[in-house]
C-alpha cells in the first residue's frame, strides 16, 4: 500500500479519536449537571453557553462520522464510488461544516450581547431568543443552497473518487457562490464578535485607569490589570485565532478557487486527485480540508475544558454523585433504625424526668402542700411535733428543706385522715 495513504489514514484515525472522546465526555457532561428549571424562569447567560456548547459537539460528532466514511475509502483503495455516494458523502460533510460554523457564530453573538450589552434590557433579551431562530432559518436557506449545488458532483471515469461536473450551470454556480459566501460571512461575524469584545474590555479597564490616575494621583505604571481581565481577554484570543486557523483557508478557496481547487477541496474523497497530483496547490487543498476537522476536534478544548463556569459545575455535580453514592452504600439497615429510635425516645424520657428534678415545679407543689396541711392543723388545735421540730430547730438546705416539707405534708394529711 502507497505510504501517503497510509499516513492520511492514520491521521484521520487520530482525529476521529481525540474528537470522538472529547466531544462525547462534553455531550455526557452537560446532560449530568444539567440544572432543573422552572419554565417561567429565563435561562441564565451561562445555562445558554452550556446549550450550545452541547449542541457544537453533537454537530462536531456528525463532522468527525463525515471524516470517519472518508477513511473507509482511503482503507480499502478498490472500494468503488458512483453519484449517489458522491453526492452523500458531498451533502454530510457540507451540512455539518455549515453547522458547526453556525453554531460557533451563535455562542460568539451570545458572548458579545452578554459582554458588551450593546442594546437595552427588552431588546437584550428578544435578540437572544431569536438568536437561535435566525441560524435556524439561516442554515436551511444554505442548505437548500447546498442542495442545488450537489447536483454538480459526479463520480470520475475510473470510479474512485469524485469531482465536479465542468458542465456548470448557472444555477449551480449561483448555489455554489452562496454557499461559500455563508461560509465566509460567518467567519467574519465570529471575529468581528471576539475583536469587539476584547476591545470593549480593554476600553473599560482604560478608563478604569485613568479615573484611579485621576483620583490618587498615582503613576499610570502602577495600576496593573486585573487577573481576570487579562485570562478572559487571552481566551478570547486564543478561541478567535484557533477559529481563524482552522476556518480560513477553507473559506477562501471556496470564495476564490485556484484551478480545480473547488472541486478537489469540495468534492473529493480521495486527496491528491486519488494520490496522483502533489502539486503545491494540492498540498494548499489538503491542508485547508483537514483543518476544518481538527476545529471539530478542538471545539471542545476551548468551549469546554477551558471554560472555568462548566469545569467547576462539571466538577460540582461529580462530587455530589459520589457523596450521594456513598451515602447509599452507608446507609443503616431497618434493625439500626429501629435500635436508634428507641434509644433515642429513651434518652428523650430520662432526660424529661432529669429537667423536672433539676426545674422548681416539684417545690413550688410542696410549698402548697404544707402550707395546706399548716391551716387545718391550726384548725385542729396544735402543730405536729415533727412539723415544729423541722420549722423551730435548724435551717435546712434547700433540697433538704424541699424533701422535709413533703413528709411533713404527708404526715399532716395523715393526721387529718385519723
Amino acid at each position: 500500500m502507497d505510504p501517503v495513504p497510509s499516513g492520511i489514514a492514520l491521521v484521520y484515525v487520530l482525529i476521529i479519536l481525540v474528537g470522538v472522546a472529547g466531544n462525547a465526555w462534553v455531550v455526557l457532561s452537560v446532560v449530568r449537571s444539567r440544572r432543573p428549571r422552572s419554565k417561567t424562569s429565563p435561562a441564565s447567560p451561562s445555562e445558554r453557553l452550556r446549550s450550545y456548547i452541547a449542541v457544537l459537539a453533537v454537530v462536531d460528532l456528525t463532522a468527525l462520522m463525515a471524516l470517519f466514511v472518508r477513511t473507509l475509502y482511503l482503507v480499502l483503495p478498490e472500494l468503488r464510488l458512483d453519484n449517489v455516494s458522491c453526492r452523500a458523502v458531498f451533502l454530510l460533510d457540507h451540512t455539518v461544516k455549515l453547522a458547526s460554523l453556525t453554531c460557533l457564530s451563535c455562542i460568539s453573538v451570545e458572548r458579545y450581547i452578554t459582554i458588551r450589552k450593546p442594546f437595552c434590557s427588552s431588546i437584550r433579551k428578544r435578540f437572544i431568543q431569536l438568536t437561535p431562530v435566525i441560524a435556524i432559518c439561516a442554515l436551511t436557506v444554505f442548505s437548500a443552497a447546498l442542495l442545488l449545488e450537489m447536483n454538480n458532483v459526479v463520480v470520475t471515469s475510473d470510479g474512485l473518487n469524485c469531482m465536479q461536473s465542468t458542465k456548470k450551470k448557472v444555477w449551480m454556480e449561483i448555489s455554489g457562490q452562496v454557499v461559500a459566501a455563508s461560509f465566509i460571512a460567518q467567519l467574519l461575524m465570529i471575529s468581528n464578535n471576539y475583536s469587539q469584545i476584547v476591545r470593549h474590555v480593554r476600553r473599560k479597564f482604560s478608563k478604569r485607569k485613568a479615573r484611579v490616575v485621576a483620583h490618587s494621583r498615582q503613576h499610570e505604571s502602577l495600576v496593573s490589570e486585573p487577573r481576570y481581565m487579562r485570562e478572559m481577554t487571552s481566551a478570547i484570543l486564543r478561541v478567535l485565532l484557533f477559529h481563524v486557523v482552522c476556518w480560513l483557508p477553507f473559506c477562501a478557496l471556496r470564495l476564490v478557487p485556484i484551478g480545480d481547487s473547488i472541486s478537489q477541496l469540495s468534492a473529493s474523497i480521495r486527496m491528491f486527485g486519488n494520490f496522483k497530483d502533489y502539486s503545491l496547490v494540492s498540498i494548499g487543498v489538503f491542508f485547508a480540508h483537514i483543518l476544518t476537522y481538527i476545529s471539530a476536534t478542538g471545539d471542545w478544548i476551548f468551549y469546554a475544558v477551558m471554560n472555568r463556569d462548566l469545569r467547576n459545575l462539571i466538577r460540582l455535580t461529580t462530587e455530589r454523585r459520589k457523596r450521594s453514592t456513598l451515602s447509599q452504600q452507608c446507609s443503616p439497615s431497618p434493625l439500626h433504625k429501629s435500635l436508634r429510635q428507641q434509644v433515642t425516645s429513651s434518652l428523650r424520657f430520662f432526660q424529661s424526668i432529669q429537667s423536672y428534678r433539676s426545674s422548681g415545679a416539684g417545690c413550688s407543689f410542696d410549698d402548697s402542700t404544707y402550707g395546706h396541711s399548716l391551716v387545718i392543723q391550726q384548725g385542729h388545735g396544735g402543730e405536729s411535733p415533727k412539723s415544729s421540730i423541722f420549722s423551730n430547730d435548724f435551717v435546712p438546705s434547700p433540697k433538704i428543706s424541699a424533701i422535709s416539707k413533703y413528709r411533713t405534708s404527708l404526715l399532716n394529711n395523715d393526721e387529718v385522715a385519723v
